[in-house]
């Protein structure tokens, strides 16, 4: 494939959440996601930022259908995802995948690393458990992991290595989409860079698409093509990094970058 291939293209995203306010006062809706356009191309990370709230990790939740839009269209290598039939959402939760935010409540702390990284190949694949076993070892060292680490379990762990098994775990399965939702806003800043650093090298050897959730622009500077600033449910900037690094269009995006600390 192309890098210029168009995974993702969404077309007027809209979510509301309607919320009940008593007996005697009308319901509040809340428009989480203004009618938002925008396209994900092979191969490329594609960041949503801003702030908590602005409306990135309902997109991102839309495009995993964890939550279904109240209107707007998403096509996914040309086709609308509300229209797939079973099969075509079994191969479809394959091929999409995501890193969760906070390493320490995203794991099962009843279940070894081997069983967390396994239960998407025991759930979806008719792989043997030998098959099964092999894979998660290959998986394991190459996010950095030890094969004597295969029975621990996530309390011995640190954070970083925590999100190092659910980086395997989302890899597990040969995604071509890999939603990133802050997945190093939990980390100490020294272990930030090592995880986005693995996420790189992960992208360049599978040949991944990122869409890549964040807060902070300092963080998505380095591996981001485009970015997509957001605020309160809309799209207030869209252009490559360099772009938006040098010479930002919106005023919510100068007081991001301005609130990046320097030395």
């Amino acid at each position: 494939m192309s890098k210029e291939e168009t995974i993702f293209e969404i077309i007027d995203l809209e979510k509301t959440y309607t919320i009940s306010r008593g007996l005697f006062k009308d319901p509040q809706v809340i428009n989480a996601v203004n009618k938002i356009n925008f396209e994900v191309n092979h191969g490329e990370t594609y960041s949503i930022v801003g702030e908590s709230g602005c409306g990135k990790s309902t997109t991102a939740k839309m495009l995993l259908n964890i939550e279904e839009p109240t209107a707007g269209k998403i096509f996914f290598k040309g086709k609308d995802i509300s229209k797939f039939s079973s099969e075509e959402w079994k191969e479809y939760r394959k091929k999409v995948q995501i890193i969760f935010q906070d390493p320490y409540s995203s794991l099962n702390p009843r279940w070894t690393v081997g069983q967390i990284i396994a239960e998407p190949l025991l759930l979806n694949t008719n792989m043997s458990q030998k098959e099964i076993e092999e894979k998660v070892y290959k998986i394991m060292e190459r996010v950095g992991l030890r094969e004597d680490w295969y029975d621990r379990y996530p309390h011995q762990f640190s954070g970083g290595q925590r999100q190092r098994i659910g980086i395997a775990r989302a890899l597990v399965l040969n995604p071509e989409v890999i939603v990133c939702d802050e997945p190093v806003s939990a980390l100490d800043v020294s272990i930030q860079a090592q995880v986005l650093n693995l996420l790189l090298d992960l992208q360049d050897e599978f040949n991944l698409t990122y869409v890549f959730i964040s807060h902070d622009l300092s963080v998505v500077e380095h591996i981001s093509d485009r970015i997509m600033v957001m605020y309160f449910g809309d799209v207030v900037e869209l252009s490559t990094v360099d772009e938006l690094f040098a010479s930002p269009k919106a005023d919510y995006t100068r007081k991001l970058l301005s609130a990046i600390p320097t030395i």
